[in-house]
């Protein structure tokens, strides 16, 4: 029998940030597409039905990335750096496409079965098509809305690309979104993007962070 908690037994921060935990496990272990989903399924789990106390989206994904840390230590790390790496390939042949890396491979909480999402600029939609068909580049084209103001939202092109078993989902917007992106659903800000350069530093940082902590002396103090 589902037991319902009390709130007057937990603080909001206690609640949310048990929620926002639970959420992150059915994300890790693939149980649900989405933190939206994540968190409704693990409400309903741990019996609390008030929805004014769900974490938000950037919540879930820090309780994710902590989750991922601590039950796959380095195989988190190398997974990350992994698919960064293979992103900035794939940057360097969609450059004419003026390519930015967003979504869960920059933030550092995409799992291992995320796609690599990475927005391509053109004012001409053929382009894409036919760049991918001169490449051989076999893909299957669908359609994302996203939400580009506080009232608006609009459907943007999106290619779907299987390469040695990673998906890559291709959002294309025209080129006046460089300067104008969509608004994430992570946070409802505008979304945080990388082109190659800076995704290089990025790759560049974590390296030096990871020789850095491989290098540290472990701590020998008495306790």
């Amino acid at each position: 029998m589902l037991m319902t908690r009390s709130p007057s037994n937990y603080s909001n921060k206690t609640l949310r940030s048990e929620l926002a935990h639970a959420a992150a496990r059915l994300v890790a272990e693939g149980e649900v597409p989405n933190f939206a989903s994540a968190k409704r399924k693990a409400s309903a789990n741990l019996g609390i039905p008030h929805s004014r106390n769900l974490p938000d989206n950037l919540e879930v994904q820090q309780a994710l990335i902590d989750y991922l840390k601590l039950f796959e230590g380095e195989r988190y790390h190398l997974r990350i750096q992994s698919m960064r790496c293979e992103a900035l390939a794939a940057m360097q042949v969609f450059e004419q496409f003026s390519p930015r890396l967003v979504g869960p491979v920059l933030h550092g909480s995409a799992v291992s079965y995320s796609p690599i999402t990475m927005h391509l600029y053109t004012d001409e939609l053929e382009s894409v098509t036919r760049f991918l068909h001169d490449s051989q580049i076999n893909y299957q084209l669908d359609n994302t809305r996203l939400k580009i103001s506080r009232e608006r939202y609009e459907d943007f092109p999106t290619y779907w690309v299987i390469n040695q078993e990673r998906e890559y989902e291709l959002v294309v917007f025209s080129e006046n979104f460089i300067t104008h992106p969509p608004l994430s659903a992570l946070d409802g800000r505008r979304y945080r993007r990388v082109d190659v350069g800076a995704l290089r530093r990025v790759i560049d940082e974590s390296e030096i962070v990871e020789r850095f902590d491989a290098t540290k002396e472990p701590d020998r103090s008495e306790p």
